[in-house]
C-alpha cells in the first residue's frame, strides 16, 4: 500500500468516525427534545387537570374570563416552572397536540380543557396526608418518588418561606384514594426496621393526628405550633415555681429545727 492509499484510507476512516459521531449527537439531541416535550405535556396536563385547577384560583379565573375557555399559550410561558423547560410557545403547542386533557385552537396559539371542570370532590381531606421532618431541599419529585410506593400521588403542596423561598420542612400530599392515604400514614408511623430514623431522610407524620385540609392557611399550622410551645412553656414554668416553693419550705423547716429552745428560769 502506497503512502497515498494509506492517507486515503485514513481520511475515509476519519470521515466514517465523524459520521458516527454526528449520528450519535443527533440521536442525543432527539432524545433531549423528546424528554422536554414529555415534561411540557405533563406540566400542562397537571395545570389544567381537575386536582390542580380546583386549587389554582389564578388559572381558573383566567379561564373563566375567556368566553370560549381558551387561554393564550404566552400565559403558560410566564410561569416559572415552564420557563425552566422552555419559553417557546410553538414547542408547547407541539407538546400538547396529543394530550387527552387539553386542546389547541386552530391557530395553535391558545389552549383550553377538553372537558368542563366539575365540582370539587368532598373527600380531599381524607385523601391528604400531612408530613414533616422533610429535607431542606425537598421538591415535588422527591415527594412523588417517596410516596409513590403507597399509591398515586395526585397533588403535592410544599409551603415555603416568602423571604427566602426555602421549604418550611413539612408538606401536604394528596393521594388518588383514601385507602392509599391510609397506607401512607401506616407506612410512615410504622416504618420497616431497615428504614433510617434520621430527620430529613424518612418523613414522619403524627399517628392518629387529624389531617389538615389543603385549603387551610399555613398560618393555622404555625398558630397550632405556637400554642403547643406556649403550653409546654407554661407547664415548665409552673413546675419550676412549685419546685422553688418546695425548696423554700424545706429550708424553713431545717432552720426551725436547728434553733435551740430556752426555758424560763
Amino acid at each position: 500500500m502506497t503512502g497515498m492509499e494509506t492517507e486515503t484510507a485514513r481520511d475515509k476512516a476519519m470521515e466514517e468516525e465523524n459520521t458516527e459521531q454526528k449520528k450519535e449527537r443527533e440521536k442525543k439531541k432527539r432524545s433531549r427534545v423528546k424528554q422536554v416535550l414529555a415534561d411540557i405535556a405533563k406540566q400542562v396536563d397537571f395545570w389544567f387537570g381537575d386536582v390542580n385547577l380546583h386549587k389554582d384560583r389564578f388559572l381558573r379565573e383566567q379561564i373563566e374570563k375567556s368566553r370560549d375557555g381558551y387561554v393564550d399559550i404566552s400565559l403558560l410561558v410566564s410561569f416559572n416552572k415552564m420557563k425552566k423547560l422552555t419559553t417557546d410557545g410553538k414547542l408547547i403547542a407541539r407538546a400538547v397536540k396529543s394530550s387527552s386533557v387539553v386542546e389547541l385552537d386552530l391557530e395553535g396559539t391558545r389552549i383550553r380543557r377538553r372537558q368542563p371542570l366539575g365540582e370539587q370532590p368532598k373527600d380531599v381531606d381524607s385523601r391528604t396526608v400531612y408530613v414533616e421532618l422533610l429535607p431542606k431541599n425537598v421538591n415535588h419529585s422527591w415527594i412523588e418518588r417517596v410516596f409513590g410506593k403507597c399509591g398515586n400521588v395526585v397533588y403535592v403542596s410544599i409551603p415555603r418561606y416568602r423571604t427566602s423561598g426555602d421549604p418550611k420542612g413539612f408538606a401536604f400530599v394528596e393521594f388518588e384514594t383514601k385507602e392509599q392515604a391510609e397506607k401512607a400514614i401506616e407506612f410512615l408511623n410504622n416504618p420497616p426496621e431497615e428504614a433510617p430514623r434520621k430527620p430529613g431522610i424518612f418523613p414522619k407524620t403524627v399517628k392518629n393526628k387529624p389531617v389538615p385540609a389543603l385549603n387551610t392557611s399555613n398560618s393555622s399550622v404555625v398558630e397550632e405550633k405556637k400554642k403547643k410551645k406556649k403550653k409546654k412553656s407554661k407547664i415548665k414554668k409552673e413546675s419550676n415555681v412549685q419546685a422553688a416553693v418546695e425548696t423554700k419550705e424545706a429550708n424553713t423547716n431545717a432552720t426551725t429545727e436547728q434553733v435551740p429552745k430556752y426555758k424560763k428560769t
